[in-house]
């Protein structure tokens, strides 16, 4: 058993928009953190992609500057642990190197393949009961199997974000069960890996370029390789332990490890995520995932695909020299109901509850009053709509909630977090370290190294609750009407949207 004393744990958060390294205590006390943001490449409509060798790039920078700016000597540093996208794609050569860029977990250019895998009508497509998400894994493959199929035939493994960082730090391949069971219909509990379903789609090759090894949360990969450690700044010395998803990983770091919990993880798409005691499966969601990131659980999920990223979109073409603050101070001014404006926040596709990649935002209710407070307020909204419908189908399974942790950056606005509340009827809780994925991260850490029992003990002693968002009741009735204009909009534009996302697959 490691003796907490002077140790510390060092987790990294590989983010959308940036990789970030926190150093923590034994009792979840943040001393220190650092960020290095990256690009994104958005080659096509729907498309979106990362060269690793800029996630490698910044985890040396973020590290060294987190290490630098701490009074902590690198020896001291007990272990480390990674969460990272998911549904992010790297396709590995021979020799362990990216044979192009990363597809992101956001791009859904295999949306006529996703059509394919779900017409196979396959026992693990319970997962996904409305549709198969073109931002899966299997969809990806498959689009490079008939896009791109010389590098689909170079490919030696096929692993995620977290699985490359991994291999990076330890020299280890090895793949998360949080990610194969959530993103790769991988069941350890049934039936392993869904080969006959890879054979339907033509993929009968696919399992051979599948890493053997797959790990569980908190499990020890390996030591630091001499290589990372001198990069890092580190000891070759160091454990390094395995992590899961960012949005799953987080839920440790909200202390929503029960049922009666659940999780918002706000960042560039917003997950919404909890447990259950027995399976259920419904259209409008994702799993239930047995044992993907706390043995004997069934873990529930659902997301918006656009919600950070959405917003970053509108000052990047709309409001370059404001900052976020600003401009929540503006939508503050504007009353609920933006003025009769409804966005849908299909920007990327819908994730849930129609699992709909070919579905894109709509802005209605436009007028000469409407300034760009207006149609800001209107998109902060329609996150706030969006949310509620998951979780009105999460309430359809029994599972209660009541209590809602939010983690993110969406949690700095006062303004969204009281939406969110109002819409939802639901109090929202705010913990001590906003940074839950980098918190889960070294939850999973403290349990790798024996210093906690199990990971429910160390969520448990790890994580602080400070703020509460109280909804308003007369506020929660007005967004009614708001709200059931925000459903029926799909419904009405849906066939359009299909329409526009096929032109414009045919035009490219």
């Amino acid at each position: 058993m490691q003796t907490p004393g002077s140790s510390y744990l060092m987790a990294v958060d590989g983010g959308t928009e940036s990789l970030r390294v926190g150093l923590f205590d034994f009792n979840g006390t943040m001393v220190s953190k650092a960020s290095v943001s990256y690009k994104t490449a958005y080659p096509q409509s729907g498309w979106a992609e990362q060269n690793p060798e800029d996630w490698w790039r910044a985890l040396v920078e973020a590290t060294r500057r987190c290490i630098g700016q701490s009074p902590i000597p690198p020896d001291n540093i007990a272990g480390i642990c990674c969460d990272a996208t998911t549904c992010t794609l790297v396709p590995l050569g021979a020799e362990g190197q990216a044979l192009r860029p990363a597809v992101l977990w956001m791009d859904v250019r295999a949306s006529v393949q996703a059509k394919r895998i779900f017409q196979t009508n396959h026992k693990a497509l319970k997962y996904s009961l409305s549709g198969c998400n073109a931002e899966w894994m299997l969809c990806k493959a498959l689009w490079l199997y008939e896009s791109e199929p010389v590098i689909y035939r170079n490919t030696a493994h096929f692993v995620e974000y977290l699985d490359w960082l991994n291999y990076k730090l330890t020299g280890r391949l090895v793949l998360n069960l949080n990610t194969a069971t959530q993103r790769w219909y991988y069941n350890q509990r049934e039936w392993g890996w869904p080969v006959d379903l890879f054979a339907a789609v033509g993929l009968d090759d696919l399992i051979s370029k599948i890493p053997e090894d797959i790990l569980p949360a908190g499990r020890l990969i390996g030591r630091l390789s001499v290589e990372a450690a001198n990069a890092l700044g580190l000891s070759p010395s160091t454990p390094v332990f395995q992590g899961g998803g960012d949005a799953f990983v987080s839920l440790l770091g909200l202390n929503v490890t029960e049922t009666g919990k659940l999780g918002l993880i706000a960042g560039s798409s917003n997950v919404i995520a909890g447990f259950l005691e027995e399976k259920a499966h419904d259209p409008g969601i994702f799993g239930a995932f047995p044992d993907a990131l706390i043995p004997g659980l069934w873990l529930i999920e659902a997301g918006q695909s656009a919600a950070g990223s959405m917003l970053a979109w509108f000052k990047k073409c709309f409001a370059p020299e404001t900052d976020f603050r600003s401009l929540d101070a503006e939508a503050g001014e504007i009353p609920l109901g933006s003025g009769g404006l409804i966005a849908l926040d299909y920007f990327q596709g819908n994730r849930n509850p129609y699992t709909d990649s070919s579905a894109r935002g709509a802005i209605w209710g436009l007028s000469l009053h409407a300034t760009r407070a207006h149609v800001f307020r209107g998109l902060l909204e329609s996150i706030a709509y969006g949310a509620r419908h998951i979780l009105e189908v999460f309430a359809g399974l029994g599972c209660s909630y009541d209590q809602l942790y939010a983690c993110g950056g969406a949690t700095r606005s006062d303004l969204f977090m009281q939406i969110i509340a109002d819409v939802c009827g639901t109090p929202i809780f705010l913990t001590e370290v906003a940074d839950a994925a980098m918190l889960g991260g070294a939850v999973l850490t403290a349990c790798g190294l024996a210093v906690y029992p199990d990971i429910r003990s160390a969520s448990r002693s790890m994580v602080k609750t400070t703020r509460e968002y109280v909804p308003d009741r007369e506020n929660h009735e007005k967004y009614q009407f708001y709200y059931s204009l925000y459903k029926e909009t799909y419904h009405r534009l849906a066939d359009l949207m299909h329409t526009m996302t096929e032109h414009q697959g045919r035009s490219v």
